[in-house]
């Protein structure tokens, strides 16, 4: 992108004239497809952005909508799922999805003379069809838009605000075969304690429901693997892993455990070398909470839903065509731990995809963002966060229950050219996402380790798998209604602006679901009716655990001072220079007197299995990895 688009982009956010004509209904022609939709208007509406960058840029990239959708204004996803509302999420995945094809198929064949033309004539080139909104993607020519605008059946022309990407070269493309494992066991692996403080285990221990025939999507932007996550990871069995063979027709060669659409290829590995470090374990992690299982001869599971699938997917440029093939895959949820800002009113785009993505069976999810610090409401949750309705998005809380500084808050606003809603509640509820625990792929852990919203939307995202679980047909409005009056209250009394309806309560929610799926089946609801005691966290009595810490350490640093002294993993520090340890924050502060009194040595006492021992250190680096013991264990 040149930098004075750039600059356009960052300095020209605004919308068109608004339009409340209400959109033509369709009635479908064919057996199987259901009604859609015209986006009302006689002229064709291009994002006003574009006029500002005349004489800036001689080409466009443009996300072109054609004038018949699915959902045809504003309103229609809300309208529509009330007209829907009785059939199955199964059923309604299959029809809305032939419909989108059938409509894509319809509105290019109308459009293909004036397109082909184009193409010829050079004035549009890197075209590509999607059907998932009924329009497709180009470059354009500039000085081709009047062009571009008079092609049959063209309605919105979008400026994509992220361009291709251009990845470095190198990479792997994994492949894992099945691995036989014993019959799931909630008793065989240590959790860590985000699973009981959600009480996920305690569905799987009293339902039997533990993310089993779920399928989730981790769209991120590297993967690394280990036992832990191999074994569940998806394959795709229509395709043979590295033949460098297109086996199941779909147009992308070996996409067995997922697909790098940017780089158009079974490449998910990207970051070269050996170095794990928190940007090139984040998609790792993020599959590893919603659905991480336990592997043979290690001691930890970390996933909520760990009898659950998972697939990688890369896609920075190229969103639609990773969410068809999640559909096409029968995915059940989308984790996105990323935030995009400044859209403008190509927000909109993102929203209309992802409204009929949910028809099509996704339940897309996402963090709140970490932006509170350094932005202001309504622009603190960003996209695609900030959806309404069909994006369910977690902002942040601390292991006491504290709001994460960091965590971004709502309301967010909502007054694009197609989407006027004004100010809309987010977020959706809130989970864990600060001193959370690190699965390192050997198997080990780091206690207290890893911290942002990009964790806490994977523990909303393994929440909702376990739902579905439950209850495959259960549809994406009717989990919100469910997940949202069951969640645990955490800060203020009701809805608030920071953790949104409050803390996921999965065992809540399963059983909610179970009961409405009993009285929808016309089978024995009652073991599922009504509140019981202890269907809540004592949320008092945690907090009465926490409040007794010891600072303990993690790992030592190879050559390292605690580790030519012979300190090792697990020792405790009772006191530095003769002051009290028994978290990170005093240890700094005794780190500071010390150096403040300009001391050359200081005595550091350290207890090992019971007993007592005392150090000699030089004030500065300890070389260890620190962490903090609760007298609520961080693994069960």
């Amino acid at each position: 992108m040149a930098p004075s688009l750039a600059l356009a982009f960052a300095i020209a956010i605004s919308t068109a004239a608004i339009s409340i004509a209400e959109p033509i209904r369709v009635a479908a022609t064919v057996k199987g497809l259901l009604s859609t939709e015209k986006i009302a208007g006689e002229e064709v509406w291009m994002q006003p952005i574009i006029a500002q960058l005349k004489g800036r840029a001689q080409r466009l990239r443009v996300k072109v909508w054609f004038e018949e959708q699915f959902l045809g204004d504003g309103k229609a996803y809300r309208r529509r799922a009330a007209e829907f509302d009785g059939r199955k999420r199964g059923e309604l995945r299959l029809a809305t999805t032939k419909t989108l094809k059938a409509l894509s198929d319809k509105s290019y064949a109308a459009a293909k003379e004036g397109l082909e033309k184009l193409i010829a004539d050079e004035k549009i080139r890197e075209f590509e069809r999607h059907w998932i909104v009924n329009g497709f993607t180009c470059v354009v020519d500039y000085d081709a838009l009047d062009d571009l605008k008079a092609v049959n059946g063209v309605k919105n022309i979008f400026v994509s605000l992220r361009g291709v990407p251009r990845p470095s070269p190198g990479g792997e493309s994994p492949t894992f075969k099945p691995v036989p494992r014993a019959e799931f066991d909630p008793a065989r692996y240590k959790h860590p304690w985000y699973i009981h403080y959600l009480q996920a285990d305690r569905v799987w221990k009293e339902f039997g429901v533990a993310g089993t025939g779920t399928l989730n999507i981790v769209h991120d932007f590297n993967f690394v693997y280990s036992d832990n996550v191999s074994y569940n990871a998806f394959r795709n069995t229509g395709e043979t892993p590295g033949n460098m063979k297109d086996d199941d027709g779909n147009g992308l060669i070996d996409d067995y455990h997922g697909f790098n659409f940017d780089r158009g290829s079974s490449v998910l590995k990207t970051a070269t070398g050996h170095n794990l470090t928190p940007q090139t374990m984040h998609g790792y992690m993020c599959a590893a909470i919603i659905c991480g299982a336990g592997a043979e001869g290690k001691p930890y599971e970390f996933g909520i839903a760990p009898e659950g699938r998972w697939a990688g997917v890369i896609a920075s440029g190229k969103l639609e065509q990773a969410i068809e093939w999640a559909i096409e895959q029968n995915a059940d949820t989308y984790s996105m731990s990323f935030s995009i800002p400044g859209l403008g009113d190509y927000r909109s785009h993102w929203r209309k995809l992802m409204e009929h993505g949910s028809f099509c069976g996704i339940y897309f999810v996402s963090g709140a963002g970490n932006f509170a610090q350094n932005q202001s409401v309504p622009i603190q949750m960003r996209t695609p966060e900030d959806i309404p309705d069909v994006v369910f998005a977690a902002a942040g809380v601390q292991r006491g229950f504290g709001r994460t500084p960091f965590s971004s808050k709502g309301h967010v606003q909502w007054n694009t050219e197609h989407y006027q809603d004004g100010k809309v509640a987010k977020p959706e509820v809130c989970a864990f996402n600060m001193g959370l625990p690190l699965l390192l792929p050997d198997g080990s852990v780091r206690p207290v380790a890893i911290n942002g919203n990009s964790f806490a939307g994977p523990m909303f995202c393994g929440s909702i798998a376990l739902m579905v679980s439950a209850d495959p047909d259960l549809l994406p409005w009717h989990l919100k209604e469910i997940i949202t009056s069951t969640a645990t209250d955490v800060a203020a009394l009701g809805v608030d602006d920071e953790t949104g309806h409050g803390l996921i309560n999965c065992y809540r929610a399963v059983k909610e679901v179970l009961r409405r799926k009993a009285v929808r089946e016309g089978t024995d609801a009652k073991p599922y009716t009504g509140r019981e005691k202890g269907d809540e966290i004592d949320i008092d009595e945690i907090k009465r655990k926490l409040a007794s810490t010891k600072f303990v350490v993690a790992g030592v640093q190879p050559n390292g001072q605690a580790d030519k002294l012979g300190i090792k993993a697990d020792d405790v520090f009772l006191s530095y220079n003769d002051v009290k340890i028994s978290n990170q924050l005093e240890m700094q502060a005794a780190k500071r007197k010390a150096s403040d009194a300009e001391l050359k040595k200081i005595k550091v006492v350290i207890e090992r299995a019971g007993k007592e021992l005392t150090f000699e250190m030089t004030p500065g680096a300890l070389g260890i990895i620190p962490s903090v013991q609760y007298d609520d264990p961080t693994f069960q």
